[in-house]
């Protein structure tokens, strides 16, 4: 295995990693311990952060791919997914706060639901690209 190869399969861990500790351990002790105003502001904070990180990682994934000669097509495709899916998170966290605010529950279970689909797939291709 080349350095690029193990640098991506570094970043695509670190991706895993975020999802993975937001998932299981983030969003459950904040919605388990603390007050609903007060897991709101968190919520808030944190998710521009977590997409802006997948972003930057899915870029750098992106740019070593082009670095190297040979690079398998699963690679380029883990890489696109993960920056658009994670800009597409990004730019719809306005969108799925302001319906939350103005109490529409259907636009806000949509919006969150496609953040969460996205997210899965980001999940879930970083996880397997290597092995295709």
């Amino acid at each position: 295995m080349d350095s690029i190869t193990s640098i991506k399969l570094l970043i695509s861990g670190v991706i895993i990693g975020i999802v993975l500790f937001q998932t299981s351990l983030s969003a459950p002790i904040v919605f388990k311990f603390l007050k609903p105003d007060q897991s709101k502001i968190y919520i808030r904070k944190i998710f521009p952060k977590i997409f802006t990180l997948m972003f930057l990682l899915g870029v750098g994934f992106l740019s070593l791919h082009f670095l190297a000669e040979n690079q398998p097509l699963t690679s380029l495709i883990t890489a696109l997914i993960t920056v658009c899916f994670s800009l597409v998170c990004y730019l719809m966290i306005p969108a799925t706060n302001k319906a939350r605010d103005e109490g529409n529950d259907k636009k806000f279970k949509l919006l969150h639901r496609l953040s969460v689909i996205f997210t899965m797939i980001v999940f879930f291709i970083n996880i397997i690209w290597v092995f295709i």
